[in-house]
């Protein structure tokens, strides 16, 4: 887990569109644009660091604007279910090669694809 004094390469830009550093070319060229501002609990994945923007004070996490963002279970690879997908898969088909119900996988291929599966 991130320490306060290290430096995480993956945060870019402040998520929040009304800061100013939403843009990534506008961010400080000197030092960092966040702090560590503590961590929260998963069932999925134990301990998770929380890191807040020192413009707008905005808090947001690592999994912030993933396409796993807001899911409780997220295991399960896209490139698999877009694959079986495409290749005619049935939605219950996959769902049960995974363990996991149909909604879900309903719900993956939404993210994935950017719209409704049947």
């Amino acid at each position: 887990m991130p320490k306060e004094s290290e430096h995480v390469p993956f945060l870019t830009h402040c998520p929040n569109k009304k800061c100013i550093w939403s843009n990534p070319n506008r961010l400080p060229k000197e030092g960092r644009w966040y702090r560590l501002h503590g961590y929260y609990n998963s069932a999925q994945h134990e301990r998770i660091p929380r890191f807040r923007c020192l413009r707008c004070g905005a808090t947001f996490s690592v999994r912030t604007g993933r396409t796993t963002h807001y899911l409780h279970f997220d295991d399960i690879e896209f490139s698999d279910i877009g694959e079986r997908y495409l290749a005619g898969a049935s939605l219950c088909e996959i769902a049960r090669d995974h363990g996991v119900s149909v909604q879900m996988i309903r719900i993956r291929l939404h993210r994935f694809f950017g719209q409704e599966a049947s």
